[in-house]
């Protein structure tokens, strides 16, 4: 991170209403430090997560399938995100496919991104221990700061 600010800015998203939240934070502090804002999404890569039922029955997917869940992605990005942007605001869109923590971290160094900001889906007790979260993943292992955004509370 140079004197002046951040320059790059990631924003990581699954889509869920936590990482919409993360967004706007990450719009924010992107306009105001002039940085170019990376928006990511990392899809699933099937050949190294195959449904639990292969076991069972092996699926081979078409590419067509992957390409029309890449471009439901393309289109959630633009539909959620890119419109938000303000008038002129330097971005690009990411669109990675294999396990979303090494993906992340991956572009991380490649883009030298100063900054990630994720939602934190706030996972407790057994749920957390049993399958963490890319979030925590991000944290531990990410050469730069990572700002995660907790879901609101109902309450509020």
């Amino acid at each position: 991170m140079s004197i002046q600010g951040f320059k790059n800015i990631a924003f990581c998203t699954d889509f869920s209403e936590n990482a919409d939240e993360a967004f706007g934070i990450a719009r924010d502090l992107a306009s105001h430090y002039g940085a170019t804002l990376h928006i990511v999404h990392v899809m699933v890569d099937f050949a190294l997560s195959p449904p639990m039922h292969s076991t069972y029955m092996p699926i081979e997917y078409q590419p067509e399938f992957i390409d029309q869940i890449a471009e439901a992605a393309k289109d959630s990005i633009q539909n959620r995100y890119v419109v938000k942007l303000r008038e002129r605001q330097s971005h690009e869109v990411q669109l990675l496919s294999g396990y979303a923590s090494t993906e992340i971290i991956r572009l991380v160094k490649e883009k030298q991104i100063d900054l990630i900001v994720m939602g934190s889906h706030g996972l407790t007790g057994l749920a957390h221990v049993l399958f963490g979260s890319t979030a925590d993943r991000v944290v531990r292992k990410s050469p730069c700061s990572v700002l995660t955004v907790r879901p609101r509370s109902k309450e509020e």
